[in-house]
């Protein structure tokens, strides 16, 4: 409690704990507002970061939650106020009241369950991070999202970091966009030593790419569209051992542009304080280390610029208040940092060591696959209506 103190605060930490015990005893205050939040997924990090920023920046405000572990739901819905517990997944989207939905189940059920969701006319929803595991999930949850026209967010919480957003007003504005300019990034993450055993690595869940990597990969695409994104990537894969490939490997990524990328996990033993990462940068006359979301050092010519963040800021508070927030970044570069997400994951699976991501042609693909799939929807809805008028 200690460390987790120097870390993110006394609330937080007593929240973490909390979602931890789940004890019947412990339970949170705070001002009550109409209830029009519902989750689905009760784990940790909708105990512990969903509903602990939600009901502190915005009240209670939470309607309905639901989880298959039921002592999970009880457990969350007690100690953040819920009006109840939904039996169902049914239930709790067919519950008028429900204006904003959060999902953070496990990673295979993000798409169905937002699927589900604009089904019953929901315009507003959050999933945690990854959107899709799959390119059919993918290819199905966007034709939906633009056939209902919702809102969608994604849990990827480093583009909202204070040190990022700070790298970034660092940058000369006037030059930003030159197009011979070229970044170098360097990310080393020490994650979860997760066992064998661990839902992550169910085959259906994406493997580590998906479940970790991905927020990384999110992260790179969303700097380089700073500038603007490369036509091609060379994706290099380097693997520790290839009986676990998604363990301790190290992705690098060049671009057209001239780009540098590398992103190396490391997961030998578990961090007593959670996932640690630093973040190396260099791009024009800028370079810049974030230490763990704790410290930023940059480096501008002449200048030297030092920040700490306490608590520790990976962006998670202003990535948890999108649906709340009108400012929020572009949707596209969620689409496409998916879009290599799912490459590399086939490459890993697949145990491949070079292979080329072509931005553009992807994205063409991608957006054919999405009308085929949403004219198929429009049939299907005019074959339904049909079938209802003649009854």
């Amino acid at each position: 409690m200690l460390r987790f103190r120097s870390l993110y605060g006394i609330g937080r930490s007593i929240n973490k704990a909390s979602g931890r015990l789940r004890h019947p005893l412990l339970r949170s205050y705070g001002f009550k507002g109409k209830p029009k939040v519902s989750i689905i997924g009760c784990g940790q990090f909708a105990f512990s970061t969903i509903g602990f920023f939600i009901r502190k920046t915005k009240g209670l405000i939470f309607l309905n939650c639901y989880d298959i572990d039921a002592d999970n739901a009880k457990s969350l819905a007690h100690y953040f106020r819920f009006e109840k517990v939904a039996p169902s997944v049914e239930a709790l989207l067919s519950n008028p009241k429900l204006e904003i939905l959060y999902i953070a189940s496990n990673h295979a059920t993000h798409t169905p369950y937002a699927i589900e969701a604009m089904k019953h006319g929901l315009k507003t929803i959050y999933l945690e991070k990854p959107i899709s595991v799959t390119e059919e999930q993918f290819v199905s949850l966007i034709a939906h999202k633009r056939k209902y026209q919702a809102t969608l967010f994604a849990g990827y919480n480093r583009p909202y970091a204070q040190a990022v957003r700070k790298i970034y007003t660092a940058l000369d504005q006037n030059t930003i966009k030159q197009k011979d300019a070229a970044f170098s990034m360097n990310f080393f993450i020490s994650g979860h030593q997760l066992s064998d055993d661990h839902w992550y690595r169910r085959p259906e869940e994406g493997t580590r790419v998906c479940g970790n990597v991905g927020h990384w990969i999110d992260l790179a695409i969303h700097i380089l569209a700073w500038r603007n994104l490369p036509k091609q990537l060379q994706v290099q894969v380097a693997y520790s051992n290839l009986e676990e490939p998604d363990d301790n490997m190290n992705i690098t990524m060049t671009s057209d542009q001239g780009d540098l990328i590398s992103i190396m996990l490391s997961a030998r033993s578990e961090p007593f304080e959670g996932i640690n990462e630093t973040v190396n940068f260099q791009y024009q006359n800028v370079i810049a280390k974030v230490s763990d979301f704790r410290e930023l050092t940059i480096w501008k010519q002449d200048k030297l610029i030092k920040k700490k963040f306490w608590p520790k800021d990976v962006g998670h508070k202003r990535a948890i208040l999108q649906p709340f927030e009108t400012e929020n970044r572009d949707w596209s570069e969620v689409e496409c940092s998916t879009l290599l997400m799912l490459f590399i994951t086939q490459m890993v699976r697949q145990k491949t060591t070079s292979a080329t991501f072509e931005l553009e042609s992807a994205l063409a693909e991608f957006n054919a696959l999405v009308a085929i799939k949403s004219k198929s929807l429009l049939t299907t809805s005019n074959v339904k209506n049909n079938a209802e008028q003649l009854k």
